[in-house]
């Protein structure tokens, strides 16, 4: 997915269906579900699929109905937001971010230890 086409607050609540159910969902489906959830019309949904089928982070499969799978994976777009966080908050350093959470107990002690054990690990293999 290009990072100039990110996907909005409201288009994340249909990535997370697909995610979810971690293999092609009908578009009825999507649907029927976020107009429970949201109470979304049938017609901005439609759209939101298409835009999202547009920036490359759905594939739609037309069938009788529209199946859509995940081209973005939820990883790649948490990793593509957390950057930019970093860098819109941070100027790009990801130890400011760290230090941040350190110093408001958003971290603990088992979290840093954890973290440790993991750069150990990364760093070791």
């Amino acid at each position: 997915m290009n990072s100039k086409n990110k996907i909005s607050e409201a288009e994340l609540e249909i990535m997370k269906i697909v995610w979810e159910r971690q293999e092609a969902v009908a578009s009825s489906d999507i649907v029927g579900i976020l107009k429970k959830r949201c109470g979304w019309e049938d017609t901005t949904i439609y759209t939101m699929l298409s835009k999202l089928v547009k920036k490359g982070a759905l594939l739609r499969e037309k069938k009788a109905v529209s199946y859509y799978s995940a081209a973005l994976s939820e990883e790649e777009y948490t990793l593509e937001q957390t950057e930019r966080l970093i860098d819109r908050l941070f100027s790009g350093d990801s130890r400011q971010l760290v230090s941040m959470l350190v110093e408001n107990n958003k971290i603990s002690r088992e979290d840093i230890h954890s973290l440790r054990q993991f750069w150990e690990d990364e760093t070791d293999g």
